[in-house]
């Protein structure tokens, strides 16, 4: 099972899609014979969409750390206020509600009500991939913050790139139409209500939730396999939803000689044990001159496990992440430094690479900014910023609202919730690298370690404070 993607899938489905109704109901208590007979009392009157609405938005300004850098506008609640009284049913109401928080494009930052749909992710991955090696315009999806509207798919594509054993569906094959919409169709419906800090985060958020639907249905796509645009045989395939496997935390292999340690996610400090297996790991391979760390699509978890990992590459102290914290209601901050520090009775002196992309989210982000302060390479795509530390809200109608509270700076001081962090070297996959079975993020990597080369210039895109 594709490891870059198996797990962000589960956390992503469990951020973006998971249900009140899936939190456990209270044990029910057996009727006794004695029992007072049930309360006559009127039903208190259902609150509507706009007091909710504006509570939503209280609780916003209120909370959120920095409002300003995410591009809101105080238009945009006039906006939805006029679209929620056209609204044809609560349903409907709650969408547009949710769809106002995501334009924060916060993966922290999260609306939940009563009777939210309940959506599972299909048994296959799909990401988008580049069209050709050559063409360097659709980088700039990874370069800009994500428009209030889908961008143009040019030079870009939807490709399957982890099929199960025994699907229909094949790695490689080019999604054309997704449960009979084309899939440029299908993503701008569901760009609305996608997150990430980049128009390319966010579009991989929006083909997450365009595959995903309720449990036990069956995803019906149209693909081209075989070869490149326009050539090649179309077929329409199926593939159920469903819940997925859960890749193990810790796994290793060797390339070319390189041992690569993939962490699937950090979990929490207790419980995991993955503190004593990574130590074990790194034992096994002290003397080798290089090693890969692969955390691509790991959605976080705890901090301060990442911060162990970390300390095992560490010499002196490093400063992982700086969080600017604020004292709710006001607009001031507190100001936390994480610092990681040496761990263990040695220090792995051997060259580092982290592979990275936009699944590597939350406190796999404090992992990547601290070993980039450490001196390791990061190769891949950047990672998918956000604010953090969140607190959850409780609004009028059983509606809770889940916001981050700390705006974080990264390795280089930069505020990682407008762009990520980006790579030291860039390797997207084309359609043609995913038909080929090439793992580009994994080959430079390769490169880079077994040679002698130093750190590459690792530029930070910026962005403007307003669209």
């Amino acid at each position: 099972m594709n490891p870059a993607r198996l797990l962000s899938r589960v956390l992503v489905a469990a951020a973006l899609f998971a249900s009140p109704a899936a939190v456990p109901a209270a044990t029910p208590v057996p009727a006794t014979p004695n029992a007072s007979p049930p309360s006559s009392d009127p039903k208190p009157p259902e609150v509507s969409p706009e007091e909710i609405f504006t509570a939503l938005c209280r609780a916003l300004r209120e909370n959120y750390p920095m409002l300003e850098l995410t591009g809101w506008k105080e238009a945009w609640v006039q906006e939805f206020s006029t679209r929620l009284r056209a609204a044809p049913d609560r349903a409907a109401a709650f969408a547009l509600m949710e769809e106002l928080v995501c334009r924060l494009n916060d993966y922290h930052t999260r609306l939940s009500w009563p009777g939210r749909p309940r959506l599972l992710a299909p048994l296959l991955d799909a990401e988008p991939v580049l069209l050709s090696a050559d063409n360097n315009g659709p980088r700039a999806v990874w370069d800009e913050r994500p428009p209030l509207e889908m961008p143009s798919l040019h030079g870009l594509t939807i490709a399957v790139t982890f099929a199960p054993a025994g699907s229909e569906a094949q790695v490689g094959d080019e999604i054309l139409a997704i449960d009979g919409l084309p899939v440029a169709e299908a993503l701008a419906q569901s760009w609305r209500r996608a997150v990430g800090s980049s128009a390319a985060g966010k579009l991989r958020s929006a083909l997450d939730r365009a595959l995903a639907g309720p449990p036990s249905t069956t995803l019906r796509l149209q693909v081209r396999r075989g070869s490149n645009p326009p050539a090649g045989e179309t077929a329409a395939i199926t593939a159920p939803r469903g819940r997925r496997p859960v890749e193990d935390q810790l796994s290793s292999r060797e390339v070319e000689g390189v041992p690569v340690l993939r962490i699937s996610h950090w979990g929490t400090r207790e419980g995991t044990g993955l503190r004593d297996r990574f130590d074990a790991e790194l034992e096994r391979w002290r003397n080798r001159p290089g090693l890969i760390l692969d955390v691509r699509g790991n959605g976080g978890g705890s901090d301060g496990l990442a911060e162990e990992v970390m300390g095992r590459f560490l010499r002196a102290p490093v400063i992982a992440s700086i969080s600017f914290q604020r004292r709710v209601p006001e607009q001031t901050f507190g100001r936390f430094v994480s610092m990681a520090k040496p761990r263990g009775p040695w220090s792995y002196e051997g060259r580092v690479a982290v592979l990275t992309d936009e699944g590597s989210m939350s406190a796999c982000e404090h992992f990547v900014s601290g070993m980039i302060e450490a001196g390791a390479l990061a190769c891949g795509t950047p990672t998918s910023g956000a604010c953090g530390w969140i607190r959850t809200v409780e609004l009028p109608g059983g509606v809770r609202l889940n916001v981050s509270r700390t705006y974080p700076l990264h390795t280089g001081g930069i505020p990682s919730p407008l762009l990520g962090i980006p790579p030291h070297l860039w390797a997207p996959r084309t359609l043609a690298d995913v038909r080929a079975g090439r793992d580009t993020a994994l080959a430079a990597a390769l490169r880079w370690v077994q040679g002698t080369a130093p750190l590459p210039l690792r530029l930070q895109p910026v962005a403007p404070l307003s669209r």
